[in-house]
């Protein structure tokens, strides 16, 4: 496993070199923990790379039958992009790199074929938002909220206009993403972005029962039925961070937003 550390220098003493992502097997479901608490969850190279292989480790292992993605620290499941990674390189060559990453997280994320079940304990903000909302269920913890902030930044993100309009429709998407609004637990329910929103006490239970419940149907079945259902979406993705990107990026002549 990629591993990384997040704490500062301490004079005298050696890091502690913690990984990026957390992988642990329970009944048959993998549960894969975003593990960057200290600078919340942000979404780096090194994390993002990490869950493209677990997802594909877990798509192949026979022994999996689910996975549930989750995240440390409780606080934020993922503040989005780590907008501090690639920093010594010129901005419109940075957010390139960014978009590609988070593009191939998004694919690999389409393509699982198993149950995935996101578990949302704080805010996921962003891309951190795009991840919880490509699982097939999503559990909110009471204190959890959905946010793309982009426009608010001055940039666009059809990316994420694709995600959220694929997952709860056109309204959805003018709420979360063109106005920009943050997403209580319960109004996400009431607009079909989650499906359940259960207490802290009661969250990754709830959120390992649903996968298991889901791991017992067929699975041949399951991923031929996901592969279609992700089939528009995924033309989207690659539109979205392709040359629609590349658009914005001219019409922008260079704008320091980090739109994907």
């Amino acid at each position: 496993m990629t591993a990384h550390s997040d704490r500062p220098d301490l004079p005298g003493a050696p890091l502690p070199i913690e990984p990026v992502l957390i992988h642990v097997q329970h009944d048959r479901v993998a549960w894969l923990r975003l593990n960057r608490p200290r600078s919340a969850n942000a979404l780096n190279e090194a994390m993002q790379t990490g869950l493209v292989a677990a997802l594909r480790a877990a798509d192949r292992d026979p022994e999996t039958v689910a996975v549930v993605l989750c995240a440390a620290g409780g606080r934020v499941f993922s503040a989005g992009a780590d907008l501090k990674e690639f920093s010594d390189r010129p901005a419109l060559e940075a957010r390139r790199l960014r978009r590609a990453l988070l593009r191939d997280t998004v694919l690999a994320l389409c393509d699982f074929g198993k149950p995935l079940v996101a578990c949302v304990e704080g805010k996921a903000v962003g891309g951190g938002a795009m991840l919880a909302l490509l699982a097939d269920e999503i559990h909110l913890g009471e204190r959890a909220s959905l946010s793309m902030p982009e426009i608010g930044l001055g940039s666009a993100s059809p990316l994420a206009l694709s995600i959220v309009r694929a997952r709860a429709g056109q309204v959805a998407a003018q709420r979360m993403v063109q106005k920009g609004e943050s997403i209580d637990a319960s109004l996400a329910v009431q607009l079909g972005l989650a499906d359940r929103v259960s207490a802290l006490s009661s969250l990754e239970a709830g959120a390992g029962e649903a996968a298991r419940d889901l791991g017992r149907v067929s699975l041949r079945a399951y991923r031929q039925n996901r592969r279609w259902m992700y089939r528009a979406l995924r033309s989207e993705i690659l539109a979205a961070t392709g040359e629609f990107s590349d658009w914005i990026d001219q019409d922008n002549e260079g704008a320091s937003g980090d739109g994907a």
